[in-house]
């Protein structure tokens, strides 16, 4: 055979075989769709972009099974709002006035004849309104006194100044451990409120109005300045001043005889990164409680959230946020309503210590 027919011969075996190998693959191909349509598989061919969940410095966070992680852009303005800030005499309040409504008009909206307000001019944050009218609503009917009386709750910063300077004039100190600085009040916040007696006694917390510290947890309330820790509040004892800083916090404050200063610094011991703070609320829900602090070289911070579950971000007003988690949970063998027992026992290497009272 000469090299020509050789080469002819050659070449019509190559296009042969290209031809083979092109029907093999095309039928491969054309099996290959059948199987991922007859099996279901969704073939996703758009391109997603997503927020990268915020990654820990260190370890791992504290996870349960199932839980995924996303981040929410929180403004760092944020830092300095809501029922968790903590405004004392060294740290300013540094919110501004809204969200703040008549606690008069909200009790008259509830129809509740449980408890007084001073005037229409008595401001709260709306946001603790239900709260209040529930705590006082709950406290009648325990205990058949509609005595109580809301007579004072948000203050501005000059109206506090007047106080302060009246408390000075009549004690002749330089400072004040029965009224906050002008700008360094609780009351400016409009999370707090005072209580007295509609009949004109002294409000001393005993008796029969032991009822709302004892209760005061359930609602979301704390008695802001315990007997006591005046050394950390710089306020001396006010069996009359609520402070509302939501659930579990305030059962977490009140069964471990803290006040908020102790919280803020505790709760800053569950970072994100580590191991998160588990709580039983009294009436069983558990909840899930971290710290994540602010992001200062943006405007704003990437907090990490849970996927789709219940949560709050709140700021401290000193340097971060608290997340709260509603997992879902309850806790079956919790304690009865007759004996609330709202949260796991801290151990002792989780409570903080309390300084010598000044």
């Amino acid at each position: 055979m000469s090299k020509n027919k050789q080469k002819k011969s050659g070449g019509a075996a190559a296009k042969v075989t290209d031809v083979i190998l092109t029907l093999a693959l095309l039928c491969g191909v054309g099996y290959g769709c059948f199987y991922v349509y007859a099996n279901g598989v969704k073939i996703n061919q758009e391109t997603t972009y997503q927020e990268t969940a915020v990654q820990p410095t260190s370890e791992e966070p504290t996870e349960e099974p199932g839980i995924v992680y996303d981040a929410a852009e929180i403004p760092n303005t944020e830092v300095h709002q809501g029922p968790l800030i903590l405004v004392n005499n060294t740290v300013p309040c540094d919110t501004g006035e809204s969200g703040l409504t008549s606690l008069y008009d909200a009790k008259l909206a509830a129809d509740s004849h449980s408890f007084g307000v001073r005037d229409a001019d008595v401001l709260v944050q709306e946001k603790m309104c239900d709260a209040a009218v529930a705590m006082f609503d709950g406290f009648y009917e325990a205990t058949g006194d509609d005595n109580i009386l809301v007579l004072s709750a948000y203050r501005s910063k000059d109206k506090q100044k007047e106080l302060y300077d009246a408390d000075l004039a009549e004690t002749g100190l330089d400072h004040s451990e029965r009224v906050a600085k002008p700008g360094f009040s609780e009351h400016q916040t409009g999370w707090c409120f005072d209580v007295s007696l509609a009949s004109g006694e002294d409000y001393d917390g005993t008796g029969t109005y032991a009822w709302i510290t004892e209760n005061c947890a359930k609602y979301g309330f704390i008695l802001r300045y315990p007997e006591g820790l005046v050394s950390k509040t710089g306020i001396q004892y006010e069996p009359w001043h609520y402070r509302y800083v939501g659930v579990p916090h305030a059962s977490i404050i009140m069964n471990n005889d803290l006040c908020l200063e102790d919280y803020i610094e505790l709760v800053k011991s569950y970072p994100y990164d580590g191991e998160h703070m588990r709580v039983i609320d009294y009436d069983g829900k558990i909840y899930e409680i971290y710290y994540y602090g602010e992001d200062t070289a943006n405007d704003s911070t990437m907090v990490p959230v849970p996927n789709g579950m219940d949560y709050t971000v709140f700021g401290n007003n000193l340097d971060g946020f608290i997340v709260t988690v509603d997992t879902g949970e309850t806790d079956d063998g919790g304690a009865s309503e007759e004996e609330p027992d709202p949260v796991e026992e801290l151990t002792e290497a989780e409570e903080p210590t309390e300084a010598e009272e000044e």
